[in-house]
């Protein structure tokens, strides 16, 4: 736990520091764009130049985007009365998992969720628990498809739904298992989703 913790710390640091840099970066394009803008006339490489700078803006705004999901994580083992933010765990750990999926040509997408929904669960739980239902997903996924998760309230309970693959199919995966032992302890429904398609995760309430 200590050992986490520091990590956590370091981690969130670090984070800052590059949010802070990616930053930098980002007022330096737009201001490199703005004295192209007004001296472009004549310049032969200006249209080099300026879809050289949208190609860094983009890739800044990627940077921000992932230096964000991984300061989530930084704070994630953190406990509050009130819970964890369901859908912002997701979103962290579905940005942060693309890569991996992208290795079987599987593009995750988390459908857009109501926000304040809250668990009972640390966010690192909630992120493990996911993550253990895309290490069950991915294998059997064909290529060139779309894996949709998403963040829904049942009955009173935050729920994430993987739309796909079948019910069976994830059974059959060896980590199954240790994704059933994983809820058990945390209090957490596993189950099919309409038609034996998919999986669902149903999280306990927050307690305050």
């Amino acid at each position: 736990m200590r050992d986490a913790k520091l990590m956590g710390r370091l981690t969130a640091s670090a984070t800052h520091e590059m949010q802070n840099i990616l930053a930098t970066i980002r007022e330096s394009s737009g201001l490199m764009e703005d004295l192209l803008a007004m001296s472009a006339q004549g310049f032969a490489h200006a249209e080099r130049f300026k879809k050289g700078l949208r190609v860094m803006a983009e890739q800044v705004e990627r940077g921000m985007m992932l230096s964000e999901q991984l300061n989530f994580c930084a704070h994630a083992q953190e406990s509050a009365p009130a819970g964890s933010e369901v859908n912002e765990a997701a979103s962290a750990l579905v940005g942060l998992s693309r890569r991996q999926a992208a290795r079987g040509k599987v593009s995750l997408v988390l459908a857009p969720g109501r926000s304040g929904l809250r668990s009972a669960l640390r966010a690192v739980d909630v992120m493990t628990l996911l993550g253990l239902a895309l290490d069950c997903a991915l294998p059997v996924m064909a290529r060139d498809t779309e894996l949709l998760l998403s963040v829904e309230e049942q009955g009173g309970l935050a729920v994430i739904r993987l739309g796909q693959p079948g019910y069976e199919a994830l059974q059959k995966q060896a980590c199954f298992g240790e994704l059933q032992e994983c809820a058990k302890a945390l209090g957490v429904g596993v189950g099919p989703g309409a038609g034996g398609s998919g999986l669902v995760l149903s999280l306990p309430r927050p307690l305050a």
